[in-house]
């Protein structure tokens, strides 16, 4: 049977990501404090109402068209809803955006390091992968002519798991460069609104022939269990790329949901805000513990625990063990002197700091 699959399928590993809530309460027998995912310190907006409204419709197909949702993502970066496509989360565009761009032997250029479903859902296409290595001012190390070689290039701007935040000057150069060569560029931005949204690029992607701007609901506005985002691009592409998307992928409830959420401004300026001000907090309590924390411009930290003496497996094992999630950053090839903690509340982070420090003190 093996033989008759698409080999790329059948060659496929697992993408470890962060989250798994779940799997630790099993464990557990209580659900942990969850540092391991970076979704918004504050939350959700109220939501409560909507989908109770919601449901009275459930009887019924979603609009697959979306023109709502379409909208509402227009008018939230500056563009048409001609440049929108929905997806059911992040994960769903990546993979949307790899399948329209790349076929069998096509090579990609993936950032490292950097999130794992680029290369993941790449290698699914059939596409051979380059790694790039991140230069001092936080762009990968492109020459020209790897840009020529690739069909695509993806980035992520604030980086996972780095924090590093690019220029809306730095990426739009970078753009312009992919357009000279025909390469597709994935901006993935779906922790911007809780950085610096200013330096997006997505509107200026509708006048671009091969850009690709995505941005996550689930991140910004804390809804991870709604699966919901949207990309911005030329109208040509989107249109390719609507039609192409598996039919009615978004549900109607995280539809209306996304219309809603895409008008509470005043939430994400609230988010940033105490965000800006428990980065500082955790930055100066990890040093306190003796690790080393990443500068970081968004709502989580890498940190290097080399000093510690502990393996990142380990350290994430102990944590848990006192409820607290943090991720064990070797999925992102950076071994096992890394760990990333995401940002919460004050009191939620002092609770990370007490369960870092019972697990350095254990190993004496």
């Amino acid at each position: 049977m093996i033989n008759r699959v698409r080999k790329s399928f059948a060659l496929a590993r697992e993408c470890q990501h962060g989250g798994k809530v779940q799997e630790a309460a099993a464990i557990l027998g209580a659900e942990p404090l969850d540092f391991s995912a970076n979704i918004n310190p504050l939350g959700s907006p109220p939501l409560q109402e909507l989908v109770l409204q919601e449901l009275k419709h459930i009887a019924h197909y979603p609009d697959n068209s979306y023109i709502d949702l379409r909208r509402a993502a227009a008018g939230f970066v500056g563009v048409d809803a001609t440049n929108i496509v929905p997806g059911n989360g992040s994960s769903e565009l990546i993979r949307l955006f790899a399948e329209a761009a790349l076929e069998e032997g096509d090579l990609a250029l993936i950032p490292f390091p950097t999130f794992g479903e680029y290369e993941n859902q790449s290698l699914l296409a059939g596409a051979g992968i380059k790694n790039v290595k991140i230069g001092q001012d936080g762009l990968p190390l492109l020459c020209e002519s790897d840009l020529m070689e690739a069909k695509a290039l993806f980035l992520c701007n604030p980086n996972n798991p780095t924090g590093r935040l690019l220029s809306k000057e730095q990426v739009a150069n970078l753009a312009e460069r992919c357009e000279h060569s025909e390469t597709f560029l994935l901006v993935d931005e779906a922790f911007i609104e809780l950085s610096d949204p200013g330096q997006s690029v997505a509107s200026m992607a509708h006048e671009m022939d091969f850009l690709f701007v995505m941005r996550s609901l689930t991140k910004s506005f804390g809804v991870p269990g709604l699966r919901l985002g949207f990309g911005v691009t030329n109208p040509e592409l989107a249109k390719i790329m609507n039609r192409a998307r598996v039919p009615w992928s978004i549900s109607s409830l995280a539809a209306a949901a996304g219309v809603y959420l895409l008008g509470c401004a005043e939430h994400l300026e609230r988010s940033r805000r105490l965000i800006k001000e428990e980065l500082a907090y955790l930055t100066n309590a990890l040093q306190s513990l003796g690790l080393q924390p990443w500068e970081s411009s968004v709502n989580f930290i890498l940190v290097n625990i080399e000093s510690s003496g502990l393996d990142s497996d380990v350290l994430a094992e102990r944590t848990m063990a006192s409820g607290v999630l943090v991720r064990d950053c070797q999925s992102f090839g950076l071994g096992k002197s890394y760990i990333r903690v995401a940002v919460r509340d004050r009191k939620e982070n002092e609770q990370l700091i007490a369960a870092l420090e019972r697990a350095l003190r254990w190993r004496e």
